[in-house]
């Protein structure tokens, strides 16, 4: 019985550590995320991608923006996009479930298309990235 309740203790020890590492983890990653953002704000917005776009590799995308340039939408079915536009040019993080799983950079090189680059890290990184272009498809 001794056995089985040391076992038990090191277990709920093992779990309380694991989930303050992990709370630890997404402060960090969501700190990162923020600062990002925050530190492309440079310029107003002078450009408008608003709308539905198409990307071979990642499908649908909707984007919706503010007219202070902030960007929320749905990348896929579920990766929700928190981002900036600043000047001309987009800055995403792609969330799911509460996690920045890619950081985007897109410019706009005619009125329907956006190229640029995602990377797997927060914030984004030259070493990694994949690149990404974007059609327009409204309806």
């Amino acid at each position: 019985m001794k056995a089985l309740a040391t076992v038990l203790c090191s277990l709920g020890f093992v779990l309380c550590f694991s989930s303050c590492s992990l709370q630890e983890k997404h402060n960090k990653n969501e700190a990162a995320t923020t600062a990002y953002l925050t530190g492309k704000k440079t310029a107003p917005a002078a450009m408008n991608i608003e709308g539905v776009w198409y990307s071979p590799t990642w499908g649908l995308v909707v984007i919706n923006q503010e007219a202070n340039g902030k960007l929320t939408g749905l990348f896929q079915e579920d990766l929700h996009i928190r981002g900036v536009v600043t000047g001309k040019k987009a800055y995403l993080a792609l969330i799911e479930d509460d996690w920045v799983e890619y950081t985007v950079e897109l410019k706009r090189t005619s009125l329907d298309t956006l190229t640029g680059f995602y990377s797997e890290k927060t914030p984004f990184s030259e070493s990694d990235q994949q690149k990404l272009t974007l059609t327009r498809i409204d309806f």
